[in-house]
């Protein structure tokens, strides 16, 4: 069976420094293009990774040789871009969230449907070995019956302004960082319903974009979590977990290097504390071998679905709550 093969739409920095290196070295799947506007962008990348290049989408949508769309452009893009994806029945592999709203979300996933190709969404960490160790923890009973889960996210300003800042592209730190926590969860407790008790969306003065965020959820089955996330501020990235029995705290675990060794902080009724390491991975090329694995099987297609509208509902519920606009589309 030959491999699938990819093209990337978008060539931002993130998609040249993680989403490139991990097509190449992933099995089953062959890095045939990219495209962006910038022409010597393009020819550059087109040269590292010996790939075809170009400027425009439409000869990339009409290639008959393409079989997978990686959309990497701005968050705003998202909708318009997918549509396009998703008509010329190309899989659609696209950097989280799927879009703004979950009307349109629920639009991409049904045109997939009709279309039979799988849409993926690119929460890396989920496939990273720490959070598979989280949800062994969890699901396993290490802490007991869990009661209450803490999930913080914020990230420093960045040296060059991205579409960020930038509200017409779908900037803003509830869907560029906010979804983080809220994917957790998701997966933490795929089978609860999630009620969102409380929420607030904040925008420093001087920004264009929300540049905060807090909400509480209710589980139904009793777990009580606290989500928060920030840009522009001091790095925390982390998840706490409090259970009858005993508790966990890890670190780095939305973003990493592949060569870094997860800790947990693992502690038992009593309070004592003890610590264990995990195995480092590349949660990027672990990604695209589940996406992948979405391409041949329905069932999986289906499922990764259910886990994207189940995010965005979160998310427009949380937006809703804090008082944040949601039926205009981010990018008009």
């Amino acid at each position: 069976m030959r491999s699938q093969r990819v093209a990337v739409w978008g060539l931002g920095g993130h998609a040249i420094r993680n989403i490139l290196p991990a097509l190449a070295a992933t099995n089953g799947v062959e890095l045939y293009g990219v495209c962006s506007r910038t022409e010597s962008t393009v020819g550059s990348c087109a040269q590292k990774w010996n790939c075809k290049g170009w400027t425009e989408p439409e000869p990339m949508l009409i290639d008959k040789n393409v079989d997978i769309i990686f959309l990497a452009t701005p968050i705003g893009l998202h909708f318009e871009h997918g549509m396009r994806v998703l008509a010329a029945a190309k899989h659609f592999w696209c950097e989280k969230p799927l879009t703004c709203r979950l009307t349109d979300t629920l639009e991409l996933l049904e045109l997939s449907r009709s279309k039979r190709v799988s849409v993926c969404e690119g929460h890396m960490y989920l496939h990273h070995p720490q959070f598979r160790r989280i949800l062994d923890y969890v699901r396993g009973g290490s802490v007991g019956r869990v009661v209450s889960i803490g999930c913080r996210f914020g990230i420093p300003r960045l040296e060059q302004e991205t579409f960020r800042s930038d509200p017409l592209r779908g900037g803003g730190a509830l869907f560029d960082v906010g979804c983080y926590p809220v994917s957790a969860i998701e997966a933490l407790f795929p089978d609860q319903q999630m009620e969102v008790s409380y929420a607030v969306i904040g925008t420093r003065e001087g920004s264009a974009v929300d540049t905060d965020g807090h909400a509480i959820i209710a589980l139904s089955n009793a777990v009580r979590v606290h989500l928060e996330w920030r840009i522009n501020c001091a790095y925390r990235n982390e998840i706490d977990i409090w259970g009858e029995k005993g508790s966990i705290f890890s670190d780095k675990v939305f973003s990493k290097s592949p060569d870094h060794v997860p800790e947990f902080r693992l502690r038992n009724a009593q309070g004592v504390e003890k610590t264990e390491y995990g195995s480092t991975g590349d949660h990027f090329s672990l990604m695209l071998q589940y996406f992948l694995g979405t391409v041949s099987d329905m069932e999986s297609a289906e499922e990764e679905r259910s886990r994207i509208a189940r995010r965005a509902e979160v998310l427009e519920r949380i937006a809703r709550g804090a008082g944040y606009p949601v039926n205009r589309r981010q990018g008009e």
